[in-house]
């Protein structure tokens, strides 16, 4: 089974453990990356000329790219942070038909600055699975790439990590 595969398996498992960043020990509940999945969708819907976020694999880039150690631990933390304080406002968010959840997700931004900033930094992470090299679980079949008729640069990454050169 490869990383991505495994990681791919465990989304569909309901498991947040991907989120723990690499060396680090901390109890995260499954909760936050629902949410985060959810609010991905009402970003990136189904339907769209765009690919949605599901597609394109937006929840899978975010769950790999928190594991490697260079993701900034704050920016993981607010993230969870923004789950919790979405959730404490929206308790039923989850449950909200989709429509709903874009009006919830439009007063959560509207209402606070910390909502807002916390959309913001999903939607960058989000952004960033679009166009990101498939090798890091993201833009599945380089459905961002066709979307926007861009032409990738050679050669494309063979490992996930580019290895430091000392």
């Amino acid at each position: 089974m490869t990383r991505r595969v495994f990681i791919a398996s465990t989304l569909l498992a309901g498991t947040a453990l991907t989120l723990l960043p690499q060396g680090e020990k901390t109890h995260i509940r499954v909760e936050p990356f629902k949410v985060i999945e959810t609010v991905q969708k009402v970003l990136f819907p189904k339907g769209l000329k765009a690919p949605s976020a599901s597609e394109f694999g937006a929840t899978n880039y975010l769950a790999t790219v928190t594991t490697h150690s260079s993701f900034w631990k704050d920016d993981l933390k607010f993230l969870i942070f923004g789950t919790e304080l979405l959730m404490k406002e929206e308790p039923t968010f989850l449950s909200m038909n989709s429509e709903k959840q874009d009006k919830a997700l439009r007063d959560f931004v509207n209402n606070s600055s910390k909502g807002e900033n916390w959309v913001s930094l999903l939607l960058f992470y989000t952004l960033e699975a679009l166009f990101s090299d498939p090798i890091y679980g993201g833009n599945k079949n380089e459905l961002g790439w066709k979307w926007t008729q861009h032409h990738t640069g050679q050669p494309q990454p063979k490992k996930m990590w580019a290895e430091e050169i000392a």
